[in-house]
């Protein structure tokens, strides 16, 4: 009986980590094989499931015995709660693309497009640059740790076959208001200096009517927006940290 209850508890533990890392962008940033990832999936059940409490382990074995359908609901359960923490580490890393596309409308970039290998989606260059400094940030930071370490929080948090509060699903929504503000945060020093440069550019127009202002101003702010950027990323360091930490607030919020 206790290895049947291990081996629901290792299905049902799979269903929340399979969920809440297949549908982030590390997996698609790293270009995982289907077999790697199952076994990093699995390994990490088989942890959770060992470290179970023995009430949650009794209430699993009480469920066991009401049939498949309770384990059908219970799966789904699992998979709500691995959504809610895929939707926090997509907040994370939507900051990084939301300023880049930003940047991208502001220097002209956006009239190009390349693969991003992180969203599996044709991109401008620079959100998919910043896709790839979200996902260097993320590794180097040892934030991935650090998810790891709030996955296995959830399991203490909100264990296995716990019913899913509703509730649960409003700091997310607000994380996405946060992404979308930290983003524009990360991309204001380069959208100012923009602004600035247009504004020189109109005055010139204005005073130098025979200048080709268009074919001036393209170069320049392409200039200008890389140089400010490079400049401003260091100065950018806890806007960064505050995005990189998303997930990890969002999930303290929840619950």
């Amino acid at each position: 009986m206790e290895l049947l209850v291990w081996v629901h508890t290792l299905l049902l533990a799979s269903v929340r980590l399979t969920v809440g890392l297949a549908m982030t962008p590390l997996f698609g940033a790293f270009r995982m094989p289907a077999l790697a990832r199952l076994v990093v999936v699995v390994a990490l059940a088989g942890l959770a499931a060992s470290s179970v409490r023995p009430a949650t382990a009794a209430s699993l074995a009480a469920g066991m015995e009401q049939g498949g359908g309770a384990l059908m609901l219970a799966a789904a359960r699992e998979a709500g709660i691995g959504l809610l923490i895929a939707l926090g580490i997509h907040a994370a890393f939507g900051v990084f693309t939301v300023a880049g596309r930003l940047l991208d409308v502001q220097m002209g970039f956006n009239l190009g497009s390349q693969l991003d290998p992180v969203s599996k989606t044709h991109a401008a260059v620079l959100a998919s640059g910043f896709n790839f400094l979200a996902v260097t940030l993320f590794v180097v930071t040892d934030a991935h740790q650090a998810l790891l370490a709030g996955f296995f929080r959830t399991f203490d948090v909100l264990p296995i076959g716990q019913p899913l509060l509703l509730d649960g699903w409003v700091p997310y929504a607000q994380g996405m208001g946060a992404m979308f503000s930290l983003g524009f945060a990360l991309a204001s020093p380069v959208i100012v200096a923009l602004l600035l440069a247009d504004v020189v550019v109109a005055v010139l127009s204005r005073n130098l009517p025979q200048m080709n202002v268009l074919f001036l101003s393209i170069p320049l702010k392409v200039l200008l927006g890389l140089m400010v950027a490079a400049v401003s990323l260091r100065l950018m360091a806890p806007v960064m940290e505050k995005a990189l930490a998303l997930p990890l607030t969002l999930l303290d919020r929840a619950y």
